[in-house]
């Protein structure tokens, strides 16, 4: 049976198209299928005179491919009606009449798809404005007339794919995600994911069945040779790949496989392919215009990234919010660094931490050098307050802790205003950087090595050498703001994936309990859009 005429098809299309309009929301357009873009669709197809635009049943076939091509992305080809597609073909060749409004469905469907896609791989396809308050990222542009331009231009010239690929990251970080969610999918499709058992710790020189199944996990995880001898004897190269992971996952360095290292040998195929699909959308939700030097830090990963000229400069470790007083996740620019900083206790924290400490013991308060103030700004001695007449909640005063040893902000800050009072800075409590999970603060960023940023910030050897910055801070000099000559971008961000050694991905812990809210809601239907961006 011939293909139906592009007329019939044409008059099926203004009548879809009326619906679109009429249904904005896309869900009662047909009957078992949504248009996600219905007023784009509809523009689209307006421009051309509802003259269908796959009317190539060679080109509708590799654009039904490059749909199915999603889940490499980490996308679920079912959003930009692949199945439906596949039934709408084969619906196609078993009837002989009535092939005009299959072909217009097809035709609608297909567009939706290829549109929705593109948007998905320039904006994400979860909105992080539905998941967290605090989001400020800008997203990256979406004009509805310029991709209908783009897409209109690109069917012509069978550029389809070629667009859609321009759109896709380039960044080193997600092409190893996209590599490793290959790597692990192919493992659960050909597998069975079987827990090492933790009944035993392993240590170098054990033989132990168990050691062949750490062999085998070592191995699958690109930590051990392929080529490995296959035995139960924990040997020298087992122990250096144990190391290896325990480095690359931020554990004890022993080479001894206890609890915290089979927490990670233990992380399931299919729950690392989860992670890593989130793990995209996330970076496709930050995709836009940045400086050419940034501070990026990964709460998730408790680790702070100075990025120079796009490059990575510079690393250190870093503590974050508790699960109760979270880091949130915002975008911000840095302007100042403040050394010897005075630190104004917020409200909170006195009611919280602070208050209990000076009624116990008002001398705390002294040794710690805390000074208070009444609300017409004359300082009041802590020995001559009645700590009995309050409570934390009606005490009075203003608490300021002076510059030294003691203060909470240490010895500087680095400072990018925003509604949150978040900032980086330096901590007295230094010996919690030796734990590896970090989350110990009140919602601030603690810097392990803050002298080493604040000269790798400034950037001048002639006024601020890592000599110089020491004296000062060793000076007890009162507090000095120094201006940026340059303001960098900061970037507070949530991955649970990351880049490590050697190719590999580093699974963090989970410790805002964020993944399955970002999870549930990449694998839900799509939101029905129009123009909103």
């Amino acid at each position: 049976m011939a293909l139906p005429g592009q007329a019939e098809v044409s008059r099926a299309l203004l009548d879809i198209h009326e619906r679109l309009y009429l249904e904005q929301d896309g869900g009662a357009v047909f009957s078992d299928a949504t248009v996600y873009e219905p007023i784009l669709v509809g523009a689209f197809y307006e421009s051309r005179d509802y003259q269908p635009a796959w009317i190539d049943p060679e080109y509708a076939g590799e654009m039904l491919q490059l749909l199915k091509s999603s889940e490499d992305e980490g996308l679920n080809p079912a959003d930009y009606h692949y199945g439906e597609l596949l039934e709408l073909r084969e619906e196609y060749r078993k009837l002989w009449s009535d092939k005009d409004y299959l072909h217009a469905k097809a035709e609608v469907l297909l567009t939706d798809g290829v549109l929705l896609y593109a948007r998905h791989l320039i904006q994400g396809k979860v909105d992080p404005r539905t998941l967290d308050s605090s989001w400020n990222y800008a997203r990256r542009d979406f004009v509805p007339a310029q991709v209908a331009r783009n897409l209109a231009d690109a069917i012509a010239n069978r550029g389809v794919a070629a667009v859609l690929e321009g759109l896709k990251s380039d960044s080193g970080f997600y092409l190893l995600m996209k590599q490793q969610l290959r790597h692990y999918r192919q493992l659960a499709a050909d597998e069975q994911f079987s827990p090492i058992p933790e009944d035993v710790v392993l240590h170098p020189g054990d033989r132990h069945r168990n050691v062949a199944t750490l062999r085998k996990r070592l191995k699958q995880m690109s930590y051990l040779a392929s080529n490995a001898p296959e035995t139960d004897v924990f040997d020298g190269s087992v122990q250096e790949a144990v190391r290896q992971l325990q480095r690359d996952h931020d554990l004890d360095v022993d080479g001894v496989v206890g609890k915290q290292s089979y927490q990670v040998l233990n992380l399931s195929f299919s729950d690392k392919v989860d992670r890593l699909r989130i793990n995209m959308d996330r970076l496709r939700w930050i995709r836009q215009e940045l400086s050419d030097d940034y501070i990026v830090v990964n709460i998730a990963g408790y680790e702070l990234y100075y990025m120079r000229n796009r490059q990575l400069q510079w690393e250190t470790p870093v503590m974050v919010g508790t699960i109760d007083t979270r880091t949130p996740i915002f975008q911000a620019r840095l302007r100042y660094l403040e050394f010897n900083p005075t630190w104004n206790a917020p409200r909170s924290l006195i009611m919280r931490n602070l208050f209990p400490k000076f009624k116990a013991n008002p001398r705390y308060a002294i040794d710690k050098g805390y000074k208070f103030y009444d609300g017409k700004g004359a300082e009041v001695e802590p020995l001559s307050i009645d700590w009995n007449a309050y409570t934390a909640r009606t005490f009075p005063y203003r608490v300021v802790q002076m510059p030294g040893p003691a203060n909470a902000m240490g010895r500087v800050k680095f400072m990018f205003p925003n509604s949150h009072a978040v900032y980086l800075h330096d901590t007295p409590s230094r010996q919690l950087f030796s734990r590896n999970q970090r989350a110990f603060s009140a919602g601030c960023i603690r810097v392990k090595n803050p002298l080493e940023l604040a000269r790798v910030l400034l950037d001048d050897p002639s006024h601020w050498s890592a000599d110089s910055i020491q004296a000062l801070v060793d000076s007890g000099a009162p507090q000095q703001v120094v201006r940026m000559q340059r303001e960098v971008d900061v970037m507070l961000i949530y991955w649970t994936a990351s880049p490590t050694s050697g190719d590999r991905i580093q699974f963090h812990h989970d410790i805002y309990q964020l993944d399955p809210a970002a999870l549930a809601a990449l694998d839900a239907p799509p939101r029905s859009s129009g123009y909103v961006q």
